[in-house]
């Protein structure tokens, strides 16, 4: 029985020692998803305040994505280093088209939301 739970508990151990690394290399980062633009001619002006907090939160997530991205690169150089193995520069070159491609995302959504408020004041002049 005793044997049993040894062994067990380093089956555990192996188990996390071979898919931490996977799990890593996947990262914590989640890329939050854009709101759906609003016309701004033909919403009311609950839906746009509502657009606009849609947006301001996919914009503050995205800081948040951003940041974490760069984060996970720090800590694989950090890594890299206390093991004494080379750094990948592919890491930091998948962080830098991912963070560009999130901030492309957040003005695509800023430019979105100004338009759909410019059109919606256009609109309803009253």
């Amino acid at each position: 029985m005793r044997s049993a739970n040894l062994l067990a508990g380093l089956f555990a151990v192996l188990a996390v020692c071979v898919f931490a690394p996977v799990a890593r290399a996947q990262g914590p980062c989640t890329e939050p998803v854009p709101p759906m633009p609003v016309d701004g001619s033909a919403v009311t002006a609950d839906q746009l305040r509502a657009a606009m907090a849609d947006a301001r939160n996919f914009i503050a997530q995205s800081d948040i994505y951003q940041a974490c991205l760069t984060n996970e690169v720090d800590a694989a150089r950090t890594q890299a280093a206390a093991d004494g193995r080379p750094f990948d520069p592919a890491i930091d070159a998948d962080a830098k088209a991912s963070i560009a491609a999130s901030q492309k995302a957040k003005d695509k959504v800023s430019a979105d939301i100004s338009t759909a408020v410019t059109t919606y004041k256009q609109t309803h002049t009253n």
